[in-house]
């Protein structure tokens, strides 16, 4: 007699138990305790409204997670002035600290923590600069200057007010990548592809630099950094400037927004190896800040600002369930 597997070239496994739902999505097997044949699933990431920013900003620095984190510095609409007030979000509100920076700048790059946190570089008011402050929880302080002064770079933004890097920038396209060591900046290997107002992501030893202008073109490449060198991995799907990303490490990531030359909604997320578009935006922006990572990311403020300016919006990843399979 023929069996099932003979006739249609397939098993099913049977397990006892069922296994973690986001390990396997898309799989059908049998549980064997329940008597049911089971799939996993997952549901799609999306994004949401947050709450609003007190002061409308674009090019602004950030740093923390959804539930807590904090944004400074920035500009204004035309005509353009630069910011250094804080605030600090909740996970659903936004409050100014009163703690401004000592610097206020724009095009700078922040991370770490709400009572650890740094910004580095930016346009201050109209030429790079090499500041980096940190972050108490109460006070911004002058710490150490970057080696070159720059605006529009980029950062590992899952770094500490201990352990950071930062890459590329203005002026005139840079390559260079600096490493904080909680004292000061040392020059380290040079990114393979030079690169302005790009995403970046991960920490001082395992980085991600994507997007931005070469500084002509805007570029969909890749680098991953391993505490050493950069190495090219695969390209975005969209080639941009003027992303905000979000992501404490280099093989899960995530970029969205920015111009291509229009606004975009476009969000994409890295596995370590490829990316992938997920659900868009709703409001194209340009130049806002991110905060978070891969699965709970922050978008905030950014251009025009406005409207856009006071903008947050909320990511979070699929939720994913092991769904028993109904049969007639």
């Amino acid at each position: 007699m023929a069996t099932y597997k003979g006739i249609q070239g397939y098993s099913v496994q049977k397990l006892s138990s069922d296994p973690t739902a986001e390990d396997a999505v898309g799989q059908l097997w049998y549980n064997s305790t329940a008597g049911k044949f089971k799939i996993a699933v997952a549901g799609a990431g999306a994004w949401a409204s947050g709450g609003a920013l007190n002061t409308a900003r674009r090019a602004a620095m950030a740093g923390g997670v959804q539930s807590l984190a904090f944004v400074t510095g920035g500009s204004t609409a035309p005509p353009v002035s630069a910011i250094s007030a804080t605030e600090i979000y909740n996970g659903s509100a936004w409050t100014e600290t009163g703690h401004a920076l000592t610097n206020a700048r724009r095009y700078g790059v922040g991370f770490g923590t709400t009572t650890a946190g740094i910004a580095v570089g930016g346009t201050d008011p109209t030429v790079a600069s090499d500041y980096t402050e940190t972050y108490n929880g109460s006070t911004w302080s002058e710490v150490g200057d970057l080696n070159t002064p720059r605006t529009q770079i980029m950062c590992a933004v899952g770094g500490t007010t201990t352990a950071g890097l930062v890459f590329g920038g203005n002026p005139g396209g840079l390559d260079l990548t600096e490493k904080w060591d909680g004292t000061s900046w040392t020059e380290l290997a040079d990114l393979n592809t030079v690169r302005v107002a790009g995403g970046g992501a991960g920490t001082s030893t395992a980085a991600l630099a994507s997007t931005g202008s070469t500084p002509g073109p805007f570029t969909a490449n890749t680098e991953k950094w391993d505490g050493t060198s950069w190495t090219e991995v695969n390209d975005v799907n969209q080639a941009r400037q003027g992303v905000a990303s979000a992501g404490h490490t280099n093989t899960a990531a995530m970029i969205f927004g920015g111009e291509t030359p229009s606004l975009t909604v476009n969000t994409e997320t890295w596995d370590g190896t490829s990316w992938t578009e997920v659900a868009n935006m709703a409001n194209a922006n340009y130049i806002a800040a991110g905060a978070g990572t891969s699965v709970a990311a922050l978008s905030i403020g950014g251009y025009p600002v406005g409207a856009n300016g006071l903008l947050t919006e909320a990511w979070s990843d699929p939720v994913y369930t092991n769904k028993t399979v109904t049969v007639s």
